[in-house]
């Protein structure tokens, strides 16, 4: 089976998120799925079953299976047009979180993903005390149920970029099935910055998460009155990509670059 390493939401190798991508040739038991991800050691591998007209994408971290990913299937997306040879200008993937779709355009790939929309929530005590800023730091707080993610809002986006979170004392916060902490603020030269900590599922910070994005996206967008933003995520690798507002979907459009390819043997 070939295996590959993708840069997701860059132009660059060695910027933005990192992405293993398996494509399978046959249904393989989720146990090897899981070792294959724990080995890859990246905040997520995709998987990918070619099938006639969609294929089956599922995503894991080395330690959990994920409901939606972006970065991967940013990455599935691009090895499939510009490594295998996939001939169409769009490729459907069946995933848990629905039908997906990504398409080619002038500025990449272009990922077809459902809203994520936030409500305003109080932050956990446990999470507000591991992020090292006073509560005055805070513009606002919400949660976002369909992506179990909470979003900060603080007031600065120096206060992002310097962010150094206590990963121990946030961990001590058990919720079921909570995946995250999405930290954003306006940003300097794009319409919008974030960082990304998710330690309930393995990945102390992401470089560059594009679930996120599906709920900063109408967060942003109802504050700025755009449909249509840039966005950076400000993490030691850094990754960017442009967001758009369509009814109840968000398109989210970036590059990304293979860093190598090879082939997986079977014991």
């Amino acid at each position: 089976m070939k295996l590959y390493q993708v840069d997701s939401f860059t132009g660059q190798m060695f910027k933005g998120n990192p992405a293993g991508v398996c494509i399978l040739t046959h249904d393989m038991p989720e146990d090897t799925m899981r070792n294959i991800a724990m080995e890859m050691n990246l905040s997520e591998t995709a998987f990918v079953r070619q099938e006639s007209l969609e294929h089956s994408l599922r995503w894991f971290t080395p330690t959990h299976e994920v409901a939606l990913c972006g970065h991967a299937t940013l990455a599935a997306a691009h090895v499939m047009f510009n490594e295998i040879g996939f001939k169409g200008l769009e490729i459907k993937f069946r995933t848990k979180s629905g039908l997906l779709i990504a398409r080619k355009s002038a500025g990449g790939i272009a990922l077809d993903f459902p809203l994520g929309s936030p409500e305003p929530a109080e932050l956990p005590t446990a999470i507000f005390e591991s992020l090292g800023i006073s509560r005055d730091d805070i513009q606002a707080t919400s949660f976002c149920k369909v992506r179990n993610k909470f979003l900060v809002h603080l007031k600065d986006h120096a206060l992002v970029q310097g962010m150094k979170p206590d990963f121990g004392k946030m961990a001590q916060y058990q919720p079921k099935e909570l995946i995250g902490v999405i930290i954003t603020s306006s940003g300097k030269d794009h319409d919008f910055i974030s960082r990304f900590f998710a330690p309930w599922v393995g990945v102390n910070e992401d470089p560059v998460t594009g679930s996120s994005h599906t709920v900063l996206a109408p967060y942003w967008g109802k504050i700025l009155g755009k449909a249509k933003m840039t966005a950076y995520q400000a993490s030691k690798r850094g990754g960017e990509m442009t967001v758009e507002l369509k009814g109840d979907r968000v398109f989210l459009t970036g590059k990304a670059v293979t860093v190598f390819g090879t082939e997986l043997r079977q014991g």
